[in-house]
């Protein structure tokens, strides 16, 4: 409701006096928008300011991380340095007889054979089929898979390769030369081997120790590290320490924790039983029953007394075995078994029981009627020809 004056004094009065509110109200609007404004540049600097420090903090973060992985990389590089030397070093030993004998090679297929541009095939042809196998075995070795025969193909490749340079270069140029060609075909092939067999065993888990203590064994005692070689290749069953063990047993009768005296007693100890035992032999003494070496004195298998073979019988000596010593000392039933060969022995007399098998199976009929392995056939084998009667 607007007032109504009739003084015009008073009117001018009011109407300043409204005038001077609105200008106040207008003040108070202005500072507030002046605040307002103010507020929001100091928000907006702080938003900046703070902006800028996560930036700055992330920025530094990123170079303290970028820092350390510099000195990750320069310690991991520094920590495989001396391998990388030593592998640069073994490389540069490996390739130098290889390119030595690559050269002759080739100098013999231009000069001699005069194959002309395509001499380099010569040298391909020769000295790469050792390597082929060498590097294939390495591959397979490190997949987890079985290297077979590739290695005993590189040392026969090597050996062809090395007996080429021996020939032509001891024609043309002497032995001397042909011998160390020769032997440039070989070392190269030999320290590949070297440090193959060095990281095979450093991945087995095997020591130095165990190590030099192979090495002394095939320097000192090289005709009892083939047999033992040759047992562990037979038997793929056998471990290495008992093929050791079996060797030492085969050719000196003990083993080798025995005395020096001891084996040289019991190797002429061995040498007569050999010589009696092939005596006997030649006289018809002893036979070979299911693969078994007995004497002739034991009666042949009774088929009608198969379903008591599990009964033990009292074991009688052979009196013209040779030597005078019994021929067979039977083994109670179990005796001497393994685990599996015990289970086994019972299902077997009742095969033989049933006439599903002889009363004297082989250790290959066991195998193909109850499968299993060749060992666990073989002592079920023998414990049923241990039962047999021996006459008096």
């Amino acid at each position: 409701m607007t007032a109504t004056f009739y003084d015009r004094r008073a009117e001018r009065t009011a109407a300043q006096a409204q005038a001077v509110q609105a200008q106040a109200a207008a003040e108070q609007t202005r500072a507030q928008t002046a605040l307002t404004l103010v507020q929001v540049d100091q928000a907006r600097v702080q938003a900046a300011a703070d902006f800028a420090d996560r930036r700055a903090r992330r920025e530094q973060e990123a170079r303290d991380a970028a820092r350390a992985r510099r000195r990750a990389t320069r310690r991991a590089v520094a920590a495989r340095l001396p391998d990388w030397l030593l592998s640069a070093l073994w490389a540069t030993v490996i390739v130098s007889p290889i390119t030595i004998a690559w050269r002759s090679q080739q100098d013999f297929a231009a000069t001699t054979l005069h194959l002309g541009w395509w001499g380099w095939l010569f040298p391909l042809a020769v000295e790469s089929g050792a390597w082929v196998c060498a590097f294939e075995a390495h591959r397979r070795r490190r997949a987890g898979l079985p290297v077979g025969a590739l290695p005993t193909w590189m040392w026969v490749l090597g050996g062809v390769a090395a007996a080429i340079q021996l020939l032509h270069n001891a024609t043309d140029h002497g032995v001397v030369v042909g011998v160390v060609l020769a032997a440039m075909s070989l070392l190269g092939v030999l320290l590949h081997h070297v440090r193959q067999s060095a990281d095979h065993a450093a991945a087995e888990g095997r020591s130095g120790a165990q190590l030099r203590r192979a090495l002394w064994r095939r320097l000192r005692y090289p005709r009892l590290s083939w047999a033992a070689a040759a047992i562990h290749a037979a038997r793929t069953d056998t471990p290495v320490e008992a093929a050791w063990r079996a060797a030492w047993v085969d050719r000196y009768g003990v083993g080798p924790d025995s005395t020096r005296r001891d084996r040289r007693l019991a190797r002429v100890i061995v040498r007569h039983q050999r010589r009696a035992d092939r005596r006997a032999a030649r006289e018809g003494a002893l036979t070979i029953l299911g693969g078994v070496i007995v004497p002739v004195t034991l009666t042949p298998p009774d088929t009608t007394a198969a379903a008591g073979i599990g009964e033990v019988d009292p074991p009688r000596a052979a009196p013209d075995a040779p030597g005078g010593e019994t021929a067979i000392v039977q083994r109670e039933h179990g005796s001497g078994l393994s685990a599996k060969a015990a289970e086994l022995l019972p299902a077997v007399q009742a095969a033989i029981t049933a006439g599903d098998l002889p009363a004297r199976p082989s250790a290959r009929a066991i195998l193909a009627r109850f499968g299993g392995s060749t060992k666990t056939a073989s002592e079920v084998r023998d414990a049923l020809t241990d039962r047999q009667e021996v006459t008096p």
